[in-house]
């Protein structure tokens, strides 16, 4: 046993990465794209949902270097409602001895706690974890439209350590290039890639060996992110469909109502072990058949500013195009 723990205390520590990025900015498809370079490693995942349903753990591709997942749901966890159980996740992930703890934080992550946070999970687990810094996602389609009006996306790059513009090929060269330089003005010293659909390439895993600026961290003026912007602090709404029903019905909900959410995203059951896969964010919207994840709640979930009566849109948009007989259950 002595010789086990020698061996032990001589691993280098386990570094814990963060993904922040507003939602629908393409998280998942970053994770699932560096996961596939990582094979090598053994990797233990947190995925956190701001909604009530933990979907982000079911739309993580599986992959042989993930040992172990947790899942935060209803909150995002730099909150004093999740923070608690953020730390109790990381360290109940020690059991499985992993090379990197990997966190998808929720999409509307407010990391201004950072330094305490990180201070408590180094704290708990005696040195063996150690910060290894944050990538921020953008989605380089919506993010002069988002950055007006909610102070989290500016939050999550004042503190990030390396950049991802993702969805590039729906920007022309002009908008992207107006992004990349308010982007980088607002954290100049971070290395920023560009990329479509969550790809990460070679020359981009250099992201992931960012030094830490701890420095540039300390000097942040946390108080400048205290509340949620103009729109307030973004709510959540559930729903699912009883009865008999056509996916055409389901988009024609989702092609109405998504360009009033800030995300959607979720699934419902189609029978014989399968489910739609709904995934929504703006104006773009996909559904598609899929197996039905183990043990993940079935429904949609909806996140949209605290001025949009989401509900009653939704219902009242269901009620025009629905067929009789099929109800949209609103919770």
């Amino acid at each position: 046993m002595p010789h086990q723990t020698q061996r032990r205390s001589e691993r280098p520590p386990i570094k814990l990465h963060l993904v922040t990025g507003f939602l629908g900015s393409g998280k998942t498809s970053v994770i699932n794209s560096l996961l596939g370079h990582l094979k090598d490693k053994k990797i233990a995942l947190i995925t956190n949902d701001f909604g009530p349903i933990a979907v982000d753990s079911a739309l993580v591709a599986a992959s042989s270097s993930v040992v172990a997942t947790k899942s935060l749901s209803g909150g995002q966890l730099f909150c004093s409602c999740l923070s608690g159980s953020f730390v109790d996740a990381v360290e109940a992930l020690l059991a499985h001895d992993p090379d990197m703890i990997v966190v998808e934080a929720s999409g509307l992550a407010k990391p201004a706690p950072l330094l305490e946070i990180v201070s408590v999970i180094t704290n708990r687990s005696a040195g063996r974890v150690t910060y290894g810094g944050m990538l921020c996602v953008i989605d380089a389609s919506r993010y002069h439209l988002l950055s007006q009006a909610i102070t989290t996306l500016e939050e999550q790059l004042v503190f990030s350590d390396a950049i991802i513009l993702n969805k590039t090929d729906l920007v022309d060269s002009p908008t992207l290039a107006a992004v990349t330089a308010e982007v980088q003005k607002i954290r100049p010293l971070a290395p920023c890639f560009a990329t479509t659909r969550g790809t990460i390439r070679a020359d981009m895993l250099s992201l992931w060996e960012t030094d830490v600026a701890w420095e540039h961290i300390r000097s942040i003026d946390t108080t400048a992110y205290k509340g949620w912007g103009v729109h307030g602090r973004p709510e959540t709404v559930v729903f699912s469909i009883e009865g008999n029903w056509e996916p055409a019905m389901l988009e024609a909900l989702l092609a109405e109502t998504s360009v009033h959410m800030l995300r959607m995203k979720g699934f419902l059951p189609s029978g014989d072990g399968k489910a739609w896969k709904v995934d929504a964010v703006g104006p773009y919207v996909q559904v598609g058949i899929c197996d039905m994840p183990v043990g993940i709640e079935t429904g949609v979930v909806g996140i949209h500013a605290a001025t949009v009566d989401a509900k009653t849109l939704l219902l009242a948009t269901w009620n025009r195009i629905a067929a009789h007989g099929a109800r949209l259950v609103v919770s």
